[in-house]
């Protein structure tokens, strides 16, 4: 507990000082930058500290998420629950292909979607939150660690926890159900998932800084699962939807992951027939990163021109 307090006092006094020294440069007319912990940006560039941040921040993610059993045994009930009910939902409609592709593997592929953007939304999108809410926010905004690493190791436990059992549960449960995969080329069908797996690590890492700047991450998060599950063709092919929502469907760039990995995985497209559609999630992607790293940089200055950092 000593050590604890110790911590916490030179976190505000720290803290105090970048404020002090804030105000007075403005008061004087200076533009001097404070000096401070370094942003994301500049620890990035040194990928062994990345890589460590990274790699501790999704152990202890990963020893908080499996402590409870109950976490561990519903985990894969949901995602599995809403397969089945998709599933149905169609055979009762008496459609068994969609978009010239069977209903099983439609929605198969669709569902591992919507578990990727489940993991990245709640724990890549919520960590900035998340560190807020348990009162370590001061302690890591004043510290040297890249916020973008500990962003990502979050991401990286879910994909450990949450998003590969979850996938082997499913695999199971969609032979059962008599869906069909037709894979030709497995290097095409490998990057198509590593592609949509990225995908939704960016988004996720976009709107971990929106979700502390706005104070409303528990509405926004809740607000986005379902719009994302339809513009992105997790449960029906964008071709199918109005022309001013098919549109906004092309600007994420998990919709191009979605149409890739169906391409490849139910239809044997080879990596030239999908290539457009990866280049277009690459561009997306990169866009969104960029967005993403300057919110997380506005936290931060929001944070050092005198809010408080664990309300902020």
């Amino acid at each position: 507990m000593t050590m604890l307090y110790g911590l916490g006092k030179l976190a505000e006094e720290r803290q105090a000082a970048y404020v002090a020294e804030a105000r007075n440069d403005s008061l004087s007319g200076r533009r001097t930058r404070v000096a401070g912990p370094r942003r994301p940006a500049a620890a990035v560039a040194n990928v062994a500290d990345f890589a460590a941040v990274c790699g501790a921040t999704a152990a202890a993610h990963v020893r908080r998420s499996v402590a409870y059993v109950i976490d561990v045994v519903r985990w894969p009930l949901g995602p599995l629950l809403y397969y089945v009910t998709l599933l149905l939902t169609y055979h009762i409609s008496g459609r068994t292909v969609v978009a010239g592709m069977p209903v099983a593997g439609f929605l198969l592929v669709g569902t591992v979607g919507m578990i990727l953007w489940q993991a990245t939304l709640w724990n890549g999108g919520y960590a900035i939150e998340r560190e807020r809410f348990e009162g370590t926010l001061p302690s890591l905004l004043l510290s040297p660690a890249s916020r973008s690493a500990v962003v990502f190791g979050y991401t990286l436990a879910s994909m450990a926890v949450y998003v590969i059992p979850n996938v082997l549960v499913l695999a199971v449960l969609a032979l059962l159900s008599g869906a069909h995969v037709d894979v030709r080329d497995p290097l095409a069908a490998a990057l198509a998932t590593l592609s949509l797996a990225a995908a939704a690590s960016v988004l996720g890492y976009t709107l971990a800084g929106l979700f502390v700047l706005t104070r409303r991450a528990n509405l926004l998060a809740n607000f986005l699962q379902s719009p994302i599950y339809l513009l992105s063709g997790m449960v029906v092919p964008i071709s199918s939807l109005p022309g001013p929502l098919r549109s906004v469907a092309r600007v994420f760039p998990i919709s191009f992951g979605m149409d890739a990995l169906r391409q490849t995985l139910l239809l044997g497209a080879g990596l030239g027939q999908v290539a457009p559609a990866l280049i277009r999630l690459v561009v997306a992607s990169t866009a969104l990163a960029a967005v993403g790293t300057w919110l997380l940089r506005r936290v931060e200055h929001v944070a050092k021109s005198g809010a408080e950092l664990d309300v902020i």
